[in-house]
């Protein structure tokens, strides 16, 4: 299936001039040094929006190293500003859905063969095979390289699923004796002796969660706190349950005394 550019402006429904027009190219491509280059680079990606110091770094420097890349490479302009527009919608990309590594990889192959096929109208042949390889193996001794410290400075959501398996078979309650050890004829209920309640269950204490080094203290303690609460919910919730089900079976047992005295 082809990706296309759509709502970014690209050339045919592909990425070419998709994130920099012809304009904008010439002017980054006539920058006098690297401090003015960052600066219309901030301009024209919109990383001016952006509060965290970091992560503004960190976006402006990947799209000026692919610039650099692509110049060393002796690109065109057209393939300079198709590269430029595949590294930018395949960050993005990454950042918007969360994609893990492997997925990622494979949405930025996806985006590479569309530009380096001719077979219109699904592909477009703007790339070389050779400079497809080369293209690939830039952005894995780069982006890939360093992908945990990418996601790190645009993607704060950590996420940990909890699978809670219920069984829906009922079993004999323990606490209770058989009908036939009930109380002996002509003895009163009340001269029985209350049977002694069932021992608290433990407490299970929640293992520590791991997460990774580069992951903040604050942020470590705000996970566990949240899985400790969500933990404590569904344990108060069975136990809301396990006493409604005794309740049902202790009047069950009185209405079969009441049935067996008669």
């Amino acid at each position: 299936m082809p990706v296309r550019a759509s709502g970014y402006g690209g050339v045919g429904g592909f990425l070419l001039w998709a994130e920099l027009s012809a304009d904008q190219f010439q002017a980054l491509d006539s920058a006098p040094d690297e401090r003015a280059t960052l600066a219309l680079l901030e301009e024209f990606v919109g990383a001016q929006r952006i509060d965290d110091p970091l992560r503004k770094q960190v976006l402006l420097e990947l799209h000026l190293n692919s610039l650099y890349f692509a110049r060393r490479q002796g690109f065109t302009s057209e393939k300079t500003a198709t590269l430029f527009s595949i590294v930018k919608r395949n960050h993005d990309e990454m950042v918007e859905s969360f994609l893990p590594p492997a997925k990622s990889w494979e949405f930025f192959k996806t985006l590479l063969l569309t530009h380096s096929v001719e077979r219109p109208p699904y592909s477009i042949g703007i790339f070389t095979r050779h400079e497809a390889k080369q293209i690939s193996q830039y952005v894995l001794d780069t982006y890939y390289r360093h992908f945990k410290l990418y996601r790190y400075a645009f993607t704060m959501r950590h996420v940990k699923e909890i699978e809670l398996r219920r069984s829906w078979i009922e079993l004999p309650c323990e606490s209770f004796p058989p009908l036939a050890d009930g109380v002996p004829s002509g003895q009163s209920e009340l001269d029985e002796e209350p049977a002694e309640a069932p021992a608290a269950e433990p407490v299970v204490e929640m293992p520590p969660i791991e997460l990774g080094p580069d992951v903040p203290e604050a942020l470590k303690a705000a996970v566990e706190e949240q899985i400790t609460r969500q933990v404590a919910a569904m344990r108060e919730a069975m136990h809301s349950s396990y006493a409604d089900r005794i309740a049902r079976y202790e009047q069950k047992v009185v209405e079969l005394e009441g049935k067996v005295k008669k």
